[in-house]
C-alpha cells in the first residue's frame, strides 16, 4: 500500500490495510449496480470458505480482492472482454499487480519529470495470442517515468521515457491477414480512482 504514502496519512493506509468491505459497501462506494458486483465477485473469485448460499454468512472483502474484482469488472463491461477471458487477464496478472499495484504502488508515489506533470502512468496494452489453450493473451506493461515539456513555437511538444515490461510472450494472433486488435488499459487511473473511493472522507 505504498501507494498511498505521500498522498494520505498513515492512519488512512493503516485502515485501508486491516479494513474489510462488504457488497453493499462496495458497491456504494465504487457507484457499481449491487447485483452487478455479486455477479462479478462471483466471477472473478474463488468461492468464499465463510460463506455459502445456507451459512448467512455476507461476504467480506480485503482490499486487494475488492481491486481485483473491479479491474476485471472493467475490463468485461467498458473493454468488451468475455468473463472467460478476464478470468485469464486476471489469473495472468494477478502476481504482477500485487508487487507493484496493490502491495508497491510506488508508480503514484513518485513524480518526476515537470513538477505539473503528475504522477508516473501505467499502461497495460492486452494483445491476443497464439496458443493452445485459449483464450491467451500477451502483455506489455509500459511505465512512463520521465516526460518534459518541449516548447517549439506555437506547438507543445513532450519528451517522454518509458520502461516496458513484457509478460507471457507469445506469438501475436491474426484476424485474416492483419494482427488482432490490441486494448489498452490504463492501470494508474483505474487505481487512483479505486483507491480514492474506498478512502474514508474526512468530515
Amino acid at each position: 500500500m505504498a501507494y498511498l504514502l505521500g498522498r494520505y496519512n498513515n492512519l488512512t493506509v493503516w485502515w485501508l490495510m486491516i479494513h474489510y468491505f462488504t457488497n453493499r459497501e462496495l458497491s456504494q462506494k465504487l457507484e457499481i449496480n449491487l447485483a452487478r458486483w455479486k455477479r462479478w465477485s462471483r466471477a472473478f473469485l474463488p468461492p468464499d470458505p465463510l460463506g455459502g448460499h445456507q451459512s448467512g454468512y455476507a461476504r467480506q472483502y480485503s482490499t486487494k480482492d475488492a481491486f481485483l474484482v473491479y479491474l476485471a469488472g472493467f475490463l468485461v463491461s467498458t473493454l468488451g472482454f468475455s468473463i472467460p477471458a478476464a478470468r485469464q487477464i486476471l489469473h495472468d496478472l494477478t502476481p504482477w499487480l500485487n508487487k507493484n499495484i496493490i502491495e508497491n504502488g510506488t508508480w503514484a508515489a513518485n513524480q518526476n519529470g515537470d513538477a505539473a506533470v503528475g504522477p508516473r502512468c501505467i499502461d497495460l496494452i492486452i494483445m491476443p495470442a497464439r496458443r493452445k489453450v485459449t483464450p491467451a493473451f500477451t502483455y506489455r506493461i509500459r511505465s512512463r517515468i520521465e516526460r518534459k515539456t518541449l516548447e517549439a513555437g506555437e506547438t507543445t511538444l513532450w519528451q517522454e521515457q518509458f520502461t516496458e515490461q513484457v509478460i507471457k510472450p507469445g506469438e501475436p494472433l491474426t484476424a485474416g491477414c492483419y494482427p488482432a486488435c490490441a486494448r489498452w488499459v490504463d492501470l494508474s487511473a483505474i487505481a487512483e480512482h479505486f483507491f480514492a473511493q474506498l478512502t474514508p472522507k474526512e468530515s
